[in-house]
């Protein structure tokens, strides 16, 4: 019996990777493929902030009967839509710092190497 075989996270060299399975799906690959979460992040957030003006709109059009539901539903939804608003703003507020903080690097070792 090999040493190797006792450890149940060990994955021969022979077999499929999970990478090279051919049951990746789209989402898996793209989501590899990013190279930061900031389009993730993004699309989290604008998630958030769709679904949570929906509930709002489905509760105020009154198509949900019990007026306690209703209010309750309103209530966690904006408390949503307040969350998703600050990923959004939190994640487009970070990508831009980071690329002034490179582009002025980059401006100070231009000016440097001139």
């Amino acid at each position: 019996m090999d040493k190797h075989n006792k450890n149940e996270w060990y994955t021969p060299f022979e077999s499929s990777n999970i990478t090279n399975s051919p049951r990746n799906s789209r989402v898996s690959s793209i989501v590899e493929n990013s190279h930061s979460l900031l389009a993730v992040h993004v699309i989290a957030g604008v998630c958030q902030v769709l679904l949570g003006l929906a509930v709002i709109t489905v509760s105020v059009l009154g198509l949900l009967k019990p007026f306690w539901v209703s209010t309750i539903l309103i209530m966690a939804a904006s408390v949503t839509t307040m969350i998703g608003l600050y990923l959004l703003y939190i994640t487009v507020s970070n990508a831009q710092t980071h690329n002034s903080l490179l582009r002025s690097a980059m401006k100070r070792v231009m000016e440097y190497r001139n």
